[in-house]
């Protein structure tokens, strides 16, 4: 059966001192259980504005803490001129909406209004779909799962996961370190104007395949049979009295420990840096 959790704080508190204005904003928060606890379930989360923080831990539900980011000083006056003198009253309600169906977690805020940020505890077994577009960073630590992650104008970091990762961070730096991979299940990482830096087992197997178009690639693994890719790509097909394009399109590919499942790796403005972990 689908469970639908809605919190939301629609009083506005009229704040009469200057301390009061000073205190942090009220916090929304949730514990919502999995449906079936036995098996791993999966956590969507996405913002327009904010940032979001993934952490594992011991437990069997899905805590989640919204808190909108205000930026009121003391003596803040509002923006509308007829206000002047006046104090703006801090808007406490983020719409802090989870909802569970089918061991699937979604879940959702006001953030195309105002930058909310997340605070999220799972269980350590748990797969994460997060996307974020503006003025935050979305960070993981401690999860094993699967993971697709992206962010538009904000970095990516992925501490100590196990698993599977596909994640993109647009205009910042992508950094994941993994304590364990999935040896069945390929995996990608890529950023336009970032660097990309993932630190792996030191017993990974696997064939990366690498492209920086403006930057450098480095890596302190012993690779093997490195050999330039050049795949043909058909940008139009053939038509009558029309065009037909195909070019080549360079990459590297790397076998590390005699080859695995594939890894992808790709910047346009910036370097990939592959490291060896424990």
């Amino acid at each position: 059966m689908k469970k639908l959790f809605q919190y939301f704080i629609f009083a506005i508190f009229c704040v009469m001192s200057c301390a009061t204005f000073g205190q942090k904003a009220d916090i929304d928060k949730l514990s919502v259980p999995f449906s079936d606890a036995s098996r791993p379930g999966w956590v969507k989360a996405s913002l327009v504005n904010g940032g979001m923080t993934v952490v594992g831990y011991n437990g069997k539900e899905v805590v989640v803490e919204a808190q909108i980011r205000n930026k009121i000083s003391l003596n803040d006056e509002s923006e509308n001129d007829k206000a002047k003198g006046m104090k703006r009253i801090r808007i406490t309600s983020a719409g802090l909406t989870v909802e569970e169906e089918n061991n699937v977690i979604k879940i959702s805020t006001d953030s195309w209004k105002r930058a909310i940020d997340l605070d999220i505890k799972v269980p350590f077994k748990t797969s994460l779909n997060l996307s974020c577009v503006n003025s935050g960073d979305i960070v993981v630590e401690n999860v094993d799962g699967e993971f697709d992650i992206n962010n538009v104008n904000g970095a990516v970091t992925l501490k100590d996961v196990s698993g599977a990762v596909v994640a993109h961070a647009l205009n910042k730096d992508l950094i994941v370190t993994l304590k364990k991979i999935d040896p069945e299940k390929s995996m990608s990482f890529s950023s336009l104007n970032g660097d990309v830096d993932v630190t792996f087992p030191k017993n990974l197997k696997a064939t990366l395949k690498l492209k920086s178009d403006n930057g450098n690639i480095y890596s302190d693994f012993d690779m093997t049979n490195l050999e330039a890719n050049r795949n043909i790509v058909e940008e139009n097909t053939r038509k009558k009295n029309g065009k037909y394009r195909i070019r080549l399109e360079d990459a590297m590919t790397v076998k590390i420990n005699g080859g695995g499942s594939e890894i992808q790796f790709k910047t346009f403005n910036g370097d990939i840096l592959v490291r060896k972990g424990e």
